[in-house]
């Protein structure tokens, strides 16, 4: 099978991707089995008609279809499989390459991928992305030599293991969905409209395997208007931070929300009702998951099985898949013939539940387009050191910048030079994640590697695409996200990237208002002292993969300056 694949790539893509349709359908077909009921109740007739009025065509993909729509659907399985392989048969035998290379499955034709990517992008793109790995002429050996460091290694994910966990990932969500639209109608007005993916895995950044994803929950109260005003720190709104005011009428809110208030949910505060994101995240959030995972174990799947555990980390309702069972001999057996590798044995989805509160403008690829921004809890304990700043820690809401990094990321997948740096991006984080696994028995790990949140690193990479206005090669981008690295190490200062950044305002007119936000500014110094540190054992590890004397200074001393303006 394999040199089949090696010396027929065309031809194993054509298979492989019919099996792969086949699969889902199968997949869907055991779903629709499994979650058929007989007729619908009262509750579910209420719920249909909650979802229509915010989003008909949101209810409508999550009904199961009848079953003389099965025929149709078995019909358009096999004619999208059908079609797909005749058009991967007929370029085995056309000079020209298959869409994947035999070696690596990542977009190596930067004409294809923006074709492909300008019709998807921000709010338009709502699926997860394989991961990014680019490489240029000038770069020479320098893929096999990261091959070769113990460090970094292989930085390709199996294509096959890719879509059988992000699909899995997706029937999860599903079911959990549905259940959790179910749980809703015990609440007043509490409609959920669906997932938007985001994070690495949404973004093109994962690294090593697909083992973790992240969506935004959207949701809505009926009839609730809500407006998020600024938190207040002496008398200086705090960025990205407020709170959850609402906008009806005192009588309004008294007389159709009393559910909301008896379960302290909407608070009265200085004369006006609030929501309060604890409670929200707490009682009902949490009761609600809980409810669907026990009801999401008890399904039984011919094809699959798995366990499903919750925990909490606001924003976020953490669920680790775990026990995943594949019965021997069902489809998705036979079907894995094609592939050698296993696939993760955990998985962890973290669920951030967000209400969209405005609707913001971003530069596409034609004019302006809407670029979303969500309100998610982010309540702290009165023990936390930064909940001593508020009046009411439990009252605190974030207001989420997760809309614009999808919109910039999905645009610099489009652009050869920006894909580079996502390959050096993907490189520094594989260093840090193998770097933490080192990790032994009385012998911490590299310093840096606990200190550099992914976040952090996804920011440098948004400034090494803003300020480099060309770059070569995978081997001048990871010297400037190394360089970019080292001087917010030393000036102790990385800005986040959509926060008061003046030079995004012809783009993201709203990002360049309000003050700016320093990741680094609630780290003790002994902390970013042991990441200075340490960064350079970072530094010599890679020191023969980057040539500090290939970057235009210039560069390097516009960030500098930006940074210590920053401060």
């Amino acid at each position: 099978m394999l040199i089949f694949r090696v010396y027929f790539p065309s031809i194993y893509e054509g298979v492989h991707l019919i099996l792969h349709h086949l699969k889902k359908l199968w997949r869907r077909l055991v779903y629709l089995k499994d979650m058929a009921l007989p007729q619908k109740d009262k509750a579910t007739a209420r719920k249909d008609i909650v979802v229509s009025k915010k989003d008909k065509s949101a209810a409508q993909n999550t009904k199961a279809p009848a079953q003389t729509d099965m025929a149709v659907l078995l019909g358009l399985g096999a004619i999208v499989g059908t079609v797909a392989g005749i058009y991967f048969l007929t370029k085995s035998v056309s000079p020209t390459k298959s869409a994947y290379s035999t070696k690596s499955a990542s977009c190596t034709k930067s004409a294809s991928c923006t074709k492909s990517a300008s019709r998807d992008i921000g709010i338009h793109l709502n699926k997860w992305q394989y991961p990014v790995k680019d490489f240029s002429s000038a770069d020479g050996n320098l893929e096999n030599r990261l091959q070769s460091l113990e460090c970094v290694g292989e930085l390709d994910i199996s294509r096959n293991v890719w879509d059988n966990t992000t699909d899995l990932v997706e029937e999860i969500l599903e079911l959990l969905l549905n259940e959790m639209r179910i749980q809703a109608l015990k609440y007043e007005g509490l409609v959920f409209d669906g997932y938007r993916k985001q994070g690495s895995a949404r973004e093109g950044l994962k690294i090593r395997a697909p083992n973790e994803f992240d969506v935004l929950l959207e949701y809505h109260i009926e009839g609730l208007d809500v407006e998020p005003v600024p938190v207040v720190d002496f008398g200086i709104p705090r960025p990205g931070l407020g709170k959850m005011k609402l906008l009806n009428t005192d009588y309004e809110i008294e007389t159709q929300f009393t559910t909301w208030i008896k379960r302290n949910v909407i608070v009265r505060n200085q004369g006006s009702y609030f929501l309060k994101a604890k409670t929200l995240h707490q009682s009902v959030f949490e009761s609600i998951v809980d409810k669907c995972r026990y009801k999401i174990a008890t399904i039984t799947r011919q094809n699959i099985s798995f366990q499903l555990n919750r925990s909490m980390n606001p924003p976020s309702v953490n669920l680790t898949v775990t026990n995943i069972q594949r019965e021997k001999g069902d489809f998705k057996s036979r079907w894995r013939l094609l592939t050698e590798e296993d696939e993760p044995d955990v998985i962890d989805i973290d669920v951030v539940p967000a209400m969209m509160v405005v609707k913001e403008k971003a530069r596409g690829t034609s004019g302006f387009m809407e670029c979303p921004r969500y309100a998610v809890v982010k309540w702290m304990e009165e023990s936390q050191i930064l909940a001593s700043l508020f009046e009411d820690p439990s009252m605190t809401w974030r207001i989420c910048t997760s809309g614009y990094e999808k919109h910039y990321m999905d645009l610099a997948r489009n652009d050869t030079g920006k894909r580079y740096v996502m390959t050096a991006c993907r490189i520094v984080k594989t260093f840090m994640s193998k770097e933490k696994d080192k990790r032994l028995p009385g012998q911490p790990p590299l310093p840096i590697s606990t200190f550099l949140r992914s976040f952090y690193l996804k920011n440098i990479a948004f400034y090494c695409m803003l300020f480099t206005k060309s770059v070569t090669g995978v081997y001048q981008a990871l010297g400037y996200f190394l360089g970019f690295l080292k001087i917010s190490l030393k000036e102790g200062c990385l800005p986040e990237f959509f926060h008061g950044n003046y030079l995004l305002q012809n783009d993201f007119p709203f990002c360049a208002e309000g003050g700016q936000v320093n990741l680094f500014e609630n780290v003790s110094r002994d902390t970013l002292t042991n990441a200075q540190h340490s960064f350079g054992t970072v530094l010599s590890q890679l020191s023969e993969m980057f040539d500090e004397r290939a970057l235009e200074s210039s560069v390097c001393q516009e960030f500098k300056k930006f940074v210590i303006t920053s401060k």
